[in-house]
């Protein structure tokens, strides 16, 4: 009878690997018998620290058979805003398409972000890192914390975060 070994991370550093197996077992499991879908994920938002934003990223993910536009999936985003811009990675277990993007779903994001200009309730020329959740349905609503990981500077070291918008 064969044996089966399971990969484990300190066997694997000695060979280069560098994605953790539970993140690789994760994708796997997660993509069941399901094809790629790749569509675009735009927002438009008011809210603080950024003021006034826009998101512009993709959801990669899947539909699965049978399951016409039903998606889930991870979401990419850039957001510029005029108080500060942000880099967002998330995981939508929910996501339905109108109009050519997301309007209707539910997604957590880790994100991080730079102030600039004249931001609400931070100090510009800082970086916070934290999640956001947020909830869309075709009117978009996010809360999120965020926590200062720039050395130095005044000002806050949490700043808990909220917006009101249209997309995903």
């Amino acid at each position: 009878m064969a044996s089966v070994r399971i990969a484990t991370r300190e066997r694997l550093r000695g060979r280069g690997v560098r994605v953790p197996v539970w993140v690789a077992l994760f994708a796997l499991l997660a993509a069941g018998r399901a094809s790629a879908d790749v569509e675009p994920a735009l927002s438009v938002e008011v809210g603080s620290p950024q003021k006034l934003s826009a998101s512009l990223g993709i959801r990669i993910g899947t539909v699965g058979e049978g399951e016409a536009d039903y998606g889930k999936g991870f979401l990419l985003q850039v957001q510029p805003g005029l108080g500060g811009g942000a880099v967002n990675l998330g995981w939508a277990p929910v996501a339905l398409p109108a109009w050519g993007s997301q309007a209707v779903g539910v997604v957590v994001k880790a994100r991080l972000l730079r102030s600039w200009g004249d931001p609400w309730s931070i100090e510009p020329g800082q970086t916070f890192a934290g999640a956001e959740v947020g909830v869309a349905w075709i009117v978009k609503v996010s809360v999120g914390v965020l926590a200062r990981v720039s050395s130095g500077g005044e000002g806050r070291k949490t700043v808990f975060t909220w917006s009101i918008g249209v997309g995903l």
